[in-house]
């Protein structure tokens, strides 16, 4: 038995490379405007003093007007504080007006600045600077993220260890908007307990020989274990091994071969020290040369490219580019650029671009109140998350549309689920009709009949037997105590069909109220009573289970097709079972083959005197509670891409005829953002944030910012408008709330109605006040005001912003402006695309160069 080898990366703890200062980059007097005064002015002078109110005369949010005089004179005059109207001001704490005096260092700072120059970083000043952490200036090492380990993982290895590393890797927090930020991504000791763990689970996976042959030149053998660690480690580092490095790895393998170790348990060692070293965790570069151009090194290129646009490790191709140095030509560059753009894993890395920028993570934590929001499930928030992201692939990527349509499109993508919540067609057309039987869709909304809607001559209707006991709501039926539904005549036209056809399929679309209920209780059942039976759907606790009547077997259909256990969750299922003509049959949940059988016989045993019901059995002992959204019966079997396409977990809708609905800030992802009130604060502050990138300062110290709810008479907007007339509130408030008016109508999870529950009208009309502009933008509507944000150069702006930071893993400063214009100009002259941005960004000085790695 080997003892176990002490591994390369085992004592991992935070920390950051330091360098000599290189030339390139923002100046000194650049650096002190980012991280000393741009947040000051952006925290306490531009609630009064922005292009909106210019208090005095006074905008400090564009250099060239800051710069300009007023009546008393110059504002700021460069190397006289002393005759500066703007520290007059400050000094004798006259500003901030109602506010706090700053402290004597902030003035202190002000004073220095203004004295040694006045210099700016960029002609704007960035009205979110106070919310940075002082640390994002800095440049720090990255440690690759959760995800990023994952993808790195699999494709070094061939291994896939999601599901461990879920279970063992500290998760990670979201830091200046994103869950990427260098400066949060260190490591503790449970990231090494973690660690260390996977690369023994992934080695235990690898077929380490042929691991070793496909990265090695030559024989794999115990002669040539140097080039075969080597060939190693430069596929699992990114790059060749240093010299330390290999004597590294090369001590371990001794060491193993001391002790009579095989050839693959000696590579079974280094490369389990290999992927906990912190040249596979860390994105680790090497600073420029003082006095160098800045440019980064090919190895390093390739992986700031290849983690930029895939969120993953170089591939071959890339790393040969970089190897021969062709990656360093403007044409290579251009063509692996477009290659990994063209890449479906591009695709996946905007996607987690989108969840980060939108925190759609905290879906899956979100407790609406129960009594408020009864119907709120697991399954309606993940369908609300898979929403934002499939319509961000569609206008992203399959329409190829600029990004600020994603404000303005008319479709969006659905789950049948959520495509009721929205009150939209609940499911996907069927993929065929023919062989339909009988076709329930439970969009009534009242009464005591559900028709059949299969378009048979010969209908084959259902009766409710007591109405109180069910719920017509957003076209679903749902059975909250004991009854029973049952058609008004027997299913004969059915039966002789399948007898016919001696084919079979059942489909329906439901939720359980509950994963315990057995008996099994009686989803859809065409019999007599618990004993006999042509067939029966029922649920028998987390199980599913089809009985099926044959020739061969009893009248109870026994035995039947189960399910596997705890699969039944109070979601939607799609649920289908089919049987064929070879006897086979199969049970679909939401389009994925779960079980099979085979039973003998045929149908020609089936009673033509059988009534169809639902929810019960003709006995009434069997009773089942939950929701329908739609029975289908055939007398064919559906083939398994037309069961997918039926499923529809993911649907496309055409929202032209919907003018409540269309882009981003209509989805219910963000909508809940507002809370259980549909508080206008958070999502007047969200848009200002995250849309607009602007801000406004803290609440004054003691105000109570729990959202109040409505009340009759009145509703958010007027409590809203309550506040825009007090003189304390309304400086900071007038910035964002008006930006929620236009979604009034819609409630706290994303349900939309022309009056709140306390009967008080709603509205949507308003104005939209843009950062940086002076006269407001009047909208009628929430369609109206969607458009406004879509033609919007600051929204455009700001999403370039989202994803260039998202991109180099840290927050922006006033010193990357240019580099920030010019590759949003390139971006807009190709199409203002996803596409166009990011090669925008991957061809950009941003990428391509390198700064000094700050100190810890």
């Amino acid at each position: 038995m080997l003892r176990s080898y002490p591994l390369i990366g085992a004592a991992i703890a935070p920390w950051t490379a330091t360098a000599a200062a290189a030339e390139a980059g923002p100046s000194a007097a650049e650096r002190f405007f980012d991280e000393r005064i741009a947040p000051i002015l952006s925290r306490h002078c531009l609630e009064c003093h922005d292009t909106a109110l210019s208090k005095g005369d006074l905008d400090l949010s564009l250099k060239i007007h800051a710069m300009a005089a007023g009546e008393d004179g110059p504002f700021i005059v460069p190397g006289d504080a002393e005759n500066s109207v703007l520290w007059k001001e400050i000094e004798s704490d006259n500003m901030p007006e109602d506010r706090p005096a700053l402290s004597a260092e902030q003035k202190a700072d002000l004073k220095k600045w203004i004295n040694e120059g006045a210099i700016w970083s960029s002609d704007e000043l960035d009205p979110m600077a106070h919310t940075r952490d002082p640390r994002a200036a800095r440049n720090w090492v990255q440690r690759l993220t959760n995800q990023e380990y994952l993808r790195t993982v699999k494709a070094a290895t061939g291994v896939d260890i999601s599901r461990e590393a879920a279970a063992t890797l500290p998760a990670e927090l979201r830091a200046d908007g994103f869950s990427n930020t260098a400066y949060s991504l260190t490591i503790d000791m449970g990231h090494v307990t973690a660690y260390a763990s996977l690369a023994a689970r992934i080695v235990k996976q690898m077929d380490l020989m042929a691991f070793a042959r496909a990265h090695t030149a030559g024989e794999v053998n115990d002669a040539r274990l140097d080039h075969v660690i080597a060939g190693m480690g430069r596929w699992l580092a990114r790059r060749p091994l240093k010299s330390h490095e290999l004597a590294a790895y090369q001590k371990i393998a001794a060491s193993v071969k001391a002790e009579n170790g095989t050839l693959p348990e000696i590579l079974g060692h280094v490369v389990e020290a290999m992927l906990q070293s912190p040249a596979f965790l860390y994105r680790i570069e090497t600073p420029p040369a003082p006095g160098s151009d800045g440019r980064v090194a090919p190895y390093e290129l390739a992986s700031r490219l290849s983690y930029a646009i895939q969120g993953g490790p170089p591939d071959a191709g890339l790393l040969l580019a970089a190897e021969t140095g062709a990656l360093l030509e403007p044409d290579t560059l251009k063509a692996q650029v477009a290659r990994m753009v063209d890449d479906p894993r591009c695709i996946s890395r905007s996607m987690e671009f989108v969840a980060q920028w939108l925190n759609l993570g905290r879906l899956a934590n979100l407790r609406p109140n129960p009594e408020k929001f009864p119907l709120w499930t697991a399954g309606l928030a993940e369908g609300m998350k898979e929403e934002t992201l499939g319509f961000f692939e569609e206008i992203a990527w399959k329409r190829q549309l600029p990004l600020t349509r994603l404000f303005n499109a008319r479709v969006t993508v659905a789950t049948p689920r959520l495509a009721a919540h929205y009150q939209l067609p609940r499911h996907p057309a069927l993929t065929k009709r023919d062989g339909l039987l009988a076709l329930y869709e439970f969009d009534e909304g009242e009464g005591t009949i559900i028709r059949d809607r299969s378009g048979h001559e010969d209908p084959l209707d259902l009766e409710i037997s007591d109405p109180s006991k069910i719920r017509w709501e957003s076209g679903t039926l749902t059975l909250r105590e004991k009854t029973s539904i049952r058609s008004a005549k027997p299913f004969s036209r059915a039966v002789a069909a399948w007898k016919k056809s001696q084919e079979l399929t059942l489909e329906a679309w439901v939720e359980s109220a509950d994963p315990k209920q057995s008996g099994p209780a009686r989803l859809v059942t065409l019999s007599s009573g618990s004993g006999e039976r042509n067939l029966t759907l029922g649920q028998d606790g987390g199980r599913y289970e089809m009985r099926v009547r044959t020739s061969e077997i009893g009248n109870n259909g026994s035995p039947g097709l189960q399910t596997p256990d705890r699969i039944v969750t109070p979601r939607l299922n799609h649920l289908v079972y089919t049987r064929n003509r070879e006897r086979e049959g199969r049970f679909y949940l939401d389009g994925e083959l779960i079980a099979t059988t085979s039973v003998a016989g045929n149908f020609n045993n089936w009673n033509d005197g059988f009534h169809l019901l639902l929810g019960n059995e003709t006995t009434g002992d069997r009773p089942w509670r939950g929701t329908y959204h739609r029975v289908a019966l055939y007398d064919r079997v559906l083939p398994p891409d037309e069961i997918f396409a039926n499923a529809g977990g993911r649907r496309l809708y055409d929202l032209a005829d919907v003018p409540e609905r269309g882009g981003l800030l209509t989805q219910g992802s963000l909508l809940t953002i507002g809370g259980d009130e549909a508080s206008m604060v958070t999502r007047g502050l969200f848009v200002l944030h995250d849309v607009l990138h602007s801000a406004v300062g803290s609440p004054p110290p003691g105000v109570d910012t729990t959202p109040e709810p409505p009340k009759p008479g009145l509703s958010q907007r007027g409590m809203a408008i309550k506040r825009l007339e007090t003189k304390s509130c309304a400086g900071c408030h007038s910035k964002f709330e008006p930006l929620a008016f236009g979604l009034e109508k819609f409630d706290g999870i994303g349900g939309y109605s022309s009056k709140d529950r306390h009967g008080n009208d709603l509205r949507e009309d308003g104005t939209l006040q843009l950062p940086g502009q002076r006269d407001p933008l009047p909208f009628k509507t929430s369609s109206e005001l969607m458009d406004l944000l879509a033609n919007s150069d600051r929204v455009s702006r700001n999403f370039t912003r989202k994803l260039i930071q998202f991109t180099l893993g840290r927050p922006l400063s006033g010193s990357d402006a240019r580099a920030i214009h010019d590759i949003h100009r390139r971006a807009m002259e190709s199409g203002g695309t996803y596409r166009s941005l990011i090669t925008a960004i991957a061809t950009s000085d941003l990428l391509l160069t390198s700064e000094p790695v700050a100190a810890p």
